[in-house]
């Protein structure tokens, strides 16, 4: 019985991401899929991207905990994508010679800035793909029973292995697949709350209290990701104009509205229902574990699209760190056919990585946090800047370089030493920093456009 179990689950896994198999790049393809993304297509990407592990279960286990307060991590990410599209996004796809974010930062701050940028993903966003394997480990485990190491395992063999073969052709056709299944997740465990079944709610306390520091510390750190997030500016990068940024973000983010209310509402039912839970993160798998609530068939679909939303997070992000560590790090000087050998090494090399960070730390929210807290504190107030390049280029290029180093190891160091232990309000006071050297760097000017590339 065992085996049938396993193989149902490889079967699953493989419906999930057999779309990506079917396309194998040519020329320019791996890493840039010929810039040729349509509104539809980028909107059905970036929804995707953003709606993994932390949007789905971990925002229902933030729900149960937190309460409505909760939803402001996919609200911001809303606000965000609106940001990308309207101001950020058209500004940097405007430059054709740009292919990655950190390249981005190089045009007005130096070819350092560009390696520090590239070397603060490349390390960080193997933690975000971790909290994606554990996620989908999780939701295997649900379904089939299967350990979680296993499914960190076949998580990681999987997708590295349809990313690795098609590059970004392959990730763009399982997100149209993987967001329609994210939507169905989402969406149809609202029809079932009211079948919750009732839990006397004695001895249960009230929702953690959330104070209006942390709330801004989300909408800062959380929602700066959505605009400046490597990750989703690696999908601007792929439309074919200003136009498709703007229609793709503005569909993306109201599509990651909704889907904030829907989990957000899920969390806060199972917790008025009365059900105590030793842990927030098993509240969406508890609903699902309850045959009296959901419909057998209703759970597989659920889990299903759960899966695709962990699996349809992490390609992107493997791809994302690939991109930089070839382009930025290594291969600057390689043609197209030694850029994709190269880039499918790094894909699989960070997704063994992050399968052995997954199997060390099996946490999804405090990895992405961390990750979040790191680049928010040394990259967030750098790269908004770069918005307006004339005040960018006043900067004198080692006060950037400072205000990168200094904003993004704060965090770290303010976490380690346990000074302040929520790693959105550490994320925070990097913010801070990184963006009070920054305006003491334009006050005092100096900067020149001689490094204007």
């Amino acid at each position: 019985m065992a085996l049938i179990w396993t193989i149902l689950a490889i079967a699953l896994v493989l419906a999930v991401v057999v779309p990506g198999f079917s396309r194998h790049p040519a020329g320019t393809g791996f890493f840039l899929s010929g810039r040729s993304a349509n509104p539809t297509t980028l909107a059905a990407s970036l929804a995707a991207t953003c709606l993994g592990a932390s949007a789905t279960i971990g925002m229902v286990g933030r729900a149960y905990q937190l309460g409505w307060p909760a939803f402001w991590w996919l609200g911001a990410g809303a606000l965000g994508l609106v940001l990308l599209g309207l101001v950020w996004g058209p500004s940097m796809r405007w430059d054709e010679r740009v292919r990655t974010l950190p390249e981005w930062a190089e045009t007005a701050y130096g070819a350092p800035a560009r390696i520090l940028a590239a070397l603060l993903i490349a390390i960080m966003w193997v933690a975000v793909i971790a909290a994606q394997w554990v996620a989908a480990a999780g939701v295997l485990q649900a379904l089939f029973g299967l350990p979680l190491p296993a499914g960190i395992v076949l998580a990681a063999v999987a997708v590295s292995g349809y990313t690795a073969w098609g590059g970004q052709a392959s990730v763009l056709r399982t997100d149209r697949l993987q967001v329609l299944l994210i939507g169905a997740a989402v969406l149809i465990p609202v029809f079932f709350l009211r079948r919750l079944p009732a839990v006397p709610a004695a001895g249960l306390p009230d929702f953690a209290p959330t104070s209006p520091l942390q709330v801004v510390a989300v909408l800062v750190v959380v929602g700066g990701m959505y605009v400046v997030g490597p990750d989703l500016c690696s999908r601007v990068l792929l439309a074919r104009d200003a136009a498709t940024i703007r229609r793709g973000a503005l569909l993306a983010g109201l599509f990651l509205a909704v889907a904030g209310v829907l989990v957000t509402a899920i969390g806060v039912a199972i917790r008025q229902a009365g059900v105590a839970l030793p842990n927030s993160g098993g509240a969406l798998p508890w609903l699902l574990a309850q045959s009296g609530a959901v419909p057998r068939p209703a759970g597989y679909l659920i889990n299903a699209g759960l899966l695709a939303a962990t699996l349809s997070s992490a390609d992107t992000c493997l791809l994302t760190v690939a991109s930089v560590v070839e382009l930025d790090l290594c291969g600057r000087r390689h043609d197209e056919s030694r850029q994709r050998q190269y880039g499918r090494l790094f894909v699989v090399a960070a997704g063994a990585l992050a399968a052995v960070v997954a199997w060390w730390n099996p946490r999804i929210i405090p990895n992405l946090l961390l990750a979040y807290a790191f680049y928010s504190g040394g990259l967030l107030a750098p790269l908004l800047l770069l918005r307006c390049p004339r005040a960018a280029r006043r900067v004198r290029q080692p006060v950037v370089w400072l205000a990168m180093a200094a904003g993004g190891g704060l965090p770290v160091w303010l976490l380690a030493g346990r000074v302040v232990t929520d790693s959105a309000v550490a994320g925070l006071w990097g913010c801070a920093v990184s963006s009070a050297i920054l305006g003491a760097g334009w006050l005092v000017g100096g900067g020149t456009k001689d490094h204007a590339r």
